[in-house]
């Protein structure tokens, strides 16, 4: 398995690409990234990057672990974002109706009274969701 191989097969699972990057960039994510033919796998968080969990000088290994490691995690997606609780609901209610596995919370924006509530699926049921929805994340 090599990156390539890796980005497919975690697409294929419902991973949230929130949760992982191959190669350098993104934040509060798992890492997969090689310097100086050393792969290595760690977390970084508001730009600095935790000691690695995992190094290696085999590309095919370190995908093997980063694979199970993110495999590992809970993939949630926002299915729908929106400041009318009553749609939040209403998708909540047809994604159950149409047999897909959805929860709800609720944030605060930008006030203490500027409430969102949204929706999520988790891992593969994110396909479920697009098929019936089509682009997400839904909003107001």
């Amino acid at each position: 398995m090599d990156r390539n191989e890796l980005a497919r097969r975690l697409a294929e699972e419902g991973c949230n690409p929130a949760n992982y990057t191959i190669g350098r960039g993104g934040s509060d994510a798992f890492c997969l990234h090689q310097t100086d033919g050393l792969w290595t796998v760690f977390y970084t968080e508001r730009g600095l990057d935790s000691p690695p969990v995992f190094e290696s000088a085999d590309e095919e290994e370190a995908c093997r672990f980063c694979l199970d490691k993110i495999l590992s995690m809970r993939h949630d997606h926002c299915v729908g974002i929106f400041r009318s609780q009553r749609k939040a609901r209403a998708l909540a209610a047809r994604l159950e109706h149409n047999r897909v596995e959805a929860w709800r919370d609720e944030i605060l924006y930008s006030a203490p009274d500027d409430l969102r509530y949204r929706v999520f699926v988790t891992g593969k049921a994110v396909f479920e969701a697009r098929a019936l929805l089509g682009e997400l994340p839904l909003g107001d």
